[in-house]
């Protein structure tokens, strides 16, 4: 699982389709991720939203705690909890 960044514009995965843009210069909350569109996010909070991401399009219910706790870890950056993390992707997912 690798989150690419571009030029510190964008952010994509090789794992999911979910991405993060940059949609102004010099604010502190300039990132929109495509899974919260109505959000707007730091760059560690888009991040953040990238990497909850990839683990739900990997496993959406891991058993491994480290990877429980990026989940958890994740989640707490973005202020919201896991369980509506995993929803929000997965019903993006089959949609």
């Amino acid at each position: 699982m690798t989150i690419y960044t571009t030029d510190d514009w964008s952010m994509t995965s090789d794992v999911t389709d979910e991405s993060a843009v940059r949609v102004a210069n010099g604010w502190a909350m300039a990132w929109r991720c495509s899974w919260l569109p109505d959000r707007l996010l730091t760059r560690a909070q888009a991040l953040a939203a990238m990497d909850l991401a990839e683990i739900v399009a990997v496993d959406p219910v891991p058993r491994a705690e480290s990877t429980q706790g990026r989940m958890m870890a994740s989640a707490g950056e973005l202020g919201i909890p896991v369980e509506q993390a995993v929803f929000l992707l997965l019903r993006r997912r089959s949609a």
